[in-house]
């Protein structure tokens, strides 16, 4: 069962190296700082952290001091329906790329409540494909259905794809654009049926 996205999610990343952790710390602490300060006014918008790293890198030609790395995830949530984000979003996102930040990924995605719902139909969907089986085998065997007496469902509910890999562009940035398609939510349904003449 394919649903309509009802939200726009995005994930940016905050990078930055230095011949001193405490500085790379520092910068990235700085522009995560920075970035929420613009999120966080949006009307609507959920802005979380996560995946915070920093680590040693060793130089190419293998001499000289390591380098570190640090970067932390900027997680943005808004609601959009169909999943194509409101013209705040797609400026919060060009503002934060002009900033330096990567843009991992945008897509859209449902909310916990719509997924709970598209759940709920993909398994009445296929309790109704499941019942109509089990009466055209019953009826090829010139027999009824008496009752089910096993039942097992299985929902696999569809998260956003892949979006795409970071891309460095030439400034200034212009909101990214987003077409998100549906969300595929599907229901397994197996079933024992007793059968009687």
């Amino acid at each position: 069962m394919d649903v309509q996205p009802d939200q726009a999610v995005a994930t940016l990343t905050a990078q930055t190296s230095s011949a001193n952790a405490a500085t790379a710390q520092n910068e990235v602490n700085a522009a995560m700082a920075a970035a929420l300060a613009l999120a966080r006014p949006i009307a609507g918008l959920t802005a979380t952290t996560a995946n915070y790293d920093v680590s040693a890198i060793a130089p190419d030609s293998g001499n000289g001091p390591d380098k570190y790395q640090a970067s932390q995830d900027l997680n943005l949530t808004m609601p959009a329906p169909g999943g194509a984000p409101a013209a705040a979003f797609q400026a919060l996102l060009a503002k934060l790329q002009d900033r330096g930040m990567l843009l991992e990924s945008l897509d859209g995605n449902l909310s916990d409540r719509a997924e709970r719902q598209a759940e709920q139909a993909a398994i009445i969907d296929a309790l109704r494909q499941i019942q109509a089986q089990a009466a055209v085998i019953a009826a090829a065997l010139n027999e009824t259905v008496d009752r089910i007496t096993t039942l097992n469902v299985n929902i696999d509910g569809g998260g956003p794809s892949p979006g795409p890999r970071p891309m460095l562009m030439a400034r200034a940035f212009t909101p990214p654009q987003s077409a998100p398609a549906t969300v595929t939510v599907q229901a397994t349904v197996s079933a024992t049926v007793a059968l009687d003449k």
